[in-house]
């Protein structure tokens, strides 16, 4: 019996000197941080905010490299061709739930990723150009339906927010829309601020609001069931009776290769999580909403799911990657 309660008793206690011997792990050498997107975008911005939370935690340098291409499939190639060591970190956004489905080669097994952590969930919205003289979801819906090639609505590119959210939301109107692609989200705003297009779809950012206030757009809902606080008259898509498959959420997190010791990915998820403490309000200001995960499982579910859901979309209506 003392055999039997000495080993109830000390069992716990190397199960938790071996988490914690797990939990010690640090990198040796600078970290990388690669973004698959050109510098001053949102995800840019995110991720040279993370960074030096990143190596406060890890206690070496982390670097934000930019490696843009391919709606970001180029940084993915490189995450996964790096030692699964670690040392190199992904910057997670839609785009690893979307390029499986547009783009024939991939240049790696989506199987091949290890989630570590959500940053930031970020609201859709949808917008109008003040000269289109669209002011209210209604009226989107009543032009939209109107045209036969429906209403000109720009991009910033295949699978971004900017392009997936017109097909939910028009599609859930019964309409059509003529897509209109720019090198990028900048642009494509303000060729919508300008009269150039009828509608835009963009995670919210910090110049629309002001945009709206000189009478050049219409901000006219964001893509959820409840409002965003930083935006609190603008309607949810929701209060339009328009349910969750007109709705999304774009998110932004961090990667690495699977085959990463785990004590590293749980490392990575402490510092995660710590940065998303720190950086908290700085977000919010952003118009960002904090969104650490649970565990690396639970955003790897969120992988999943998006996955899932955006890949059936994409090959439903044809949507490749050019």
């Amino acid at each position: 019996m003392r055999r039997g309660l000495l080993a109830a008793t000390t069992l716990p206690i190397l199960a938790q000197a071996q988490s914690l011997a797990q939990n010690a792990w640090r990198p040796d050498r600078p970290v990388r941080l690669i973004v698959g997107f050109a510098p001053g975008c949102s995800a840019d911005l995110v991720g040279r905010l993370v960074a030096p939370e990143l190596a406060k935690k890890l206690g070496q340098p982390v670097t934000v490299e930019n490696r843009s291409g391919a709606s970001g499939n180029l940084a993915t190639q490189a995450v996964v061709a790096a030692p699964a060591d670690g040392l190199t970190i992904g910057f997670a956004g839609l785009q690893l739930a979307t390029n499986p489905a547009m783009i024939a080669q991939l240049g790696y097994d989506p199987a091949g990723l290890q989630m570590i952590g959500q940053l930031v969930a970020l609201p859709v919205l949808v917008f109008s150009s003040s000269r289109s003289g669209i002011r209210s979801i209604p009226e989107l819906a009543a032009r939209a339906r109107a045209l036969p090639e429906g209403l000109l609505t720009a991009s910033g590119g295949y699978g971004t927010s900017g392009h997936l959210g017109p097909e939910i939301v028009f599609g859930a109107m019964g309409a059509r829309y003529t897509h209109v692609v720019f090198r990028g989200g900048a642009p494509a705003f303000q060729a919508i601020a300008a009269g150039e297009a009828d509608v835009g779809f963009d995670i919210v950012a910090g110049y629309h609001a002001p945009t709206a206030a000189e009478g050049r757009i219409n901000l006219l809902a964001v893509l959820q069931d409840v409002r965003e606080p930083a935006l609190p008259n603008v309607p949810a898509i929701a209060e339009h009776g328009f349910g969750p498959a007109a709705q999304m959420r774009s998110w932004q997190g961090l990667y690495v290769r699977a085959g990463t010791p785990p004590a590293a990915v749980m490392a990575l998820h402490a510092a995660t999580n710590a940065a998303v403490a720190s950086l908290s309000e700085r977000f919010r200001a952003l118009g960002m909403t904090p969104t650490p995960s649970a565990s690396p499982e639970a955003f790897q579910a969120l992988y999943v799911a998006e996955a899932a859901r955006w890949s059936g979309m994409i090959r439903a209506a044809g949507i490749v990657a050019q």
